[in-house]
């Protein structure tokens, strides 16, 4: 997989959130956007994940040497943000069920995700009664154990505690293998490893 960002611009109400956004990855590799709240990492990340058009430039993805058209594209991509909300009358195994009939699990069995979350203990609670870190623990594990070739993590360990940030981290350390990481963060912990930087004013 290969993803070329070409003079990316977006433009809202007559202001331009960034402009000339230049980035090309390749599957391994890791990019971190980091800016200020407004600067458009969240725009950006819908841009490239295909959600959002840029105002100027284009996203061109790339398999196996061939273009991929943006509605094939979305097939080889999982992605967790703050604006993307869970069933919440569903119980999290539920959830699990249900999200994969539509995406490939990494695990042969998708309720291994329960316990790599410590989330066995409210298997069967509604995710409307999981706390904000608990529910942020499983978006953020939907996206990480869904089979895919791009991952998108806005804010992956906002509403976490320490301990559950450190475990969050190490997971998608050990389990994100030759995808593609574009996170956006303010939280140096979160991407203090990544060899690319793109900062937004």
């Amino acid at each position: 997989m290969n993803i070329f960002l070409q003079d990316i611009g977006k433009k809202f109400y007559g202001r331009w959130l960034f402009r000339e956004i230049q980035q090309d990855l390749k599957a391994g590799e890791r990019l971190a956007l980091v800016g200020s709240n407004g600067s458009g990492k969240s725009t950006l990340l819908r841009i490239i994940a295909g959600q959002m058009n840029p105002s100027e430039g284009r996203v061109i993805y790339q398999l196996n040497g061939k273009k991929l058209n943006a509605e094939h594209f979305f097939q080889h991509l999982s992605w967790s943000g703050p604006y993307i909300e869970l069933y919440q009358d569903l119980t999290f195994a539920e959830h699990l069920r249900l999200h994969f009939r539509f995406k490939k699990c990494l695990f042969d069995q998708a309720e291994e995700i329960i316990d790599l979350l410590h989330l066995r203990p409210h298997k069967d609670k509604k995710l409307r009664f999981y706390s904000s870190g608990m529910q942020q623990r499983a978006k953020v594990g939907l996206a990480l154990f869904t089979q895919s070739r791009l991952l998108l993590l806005d804010e992956p360990t906002s509403n976490m505690d320490s301990e559950n940030a450190s475990r969050m981290l190490e997971l998608i350390e050990t389990h994100l293998g030759d995808r593609i990481l574009v996170l956006a963060s303010n939280m140096e912990r979160e991407f203090h490893t990544f060899e690319k930087v793109l900062r937004l004013n």
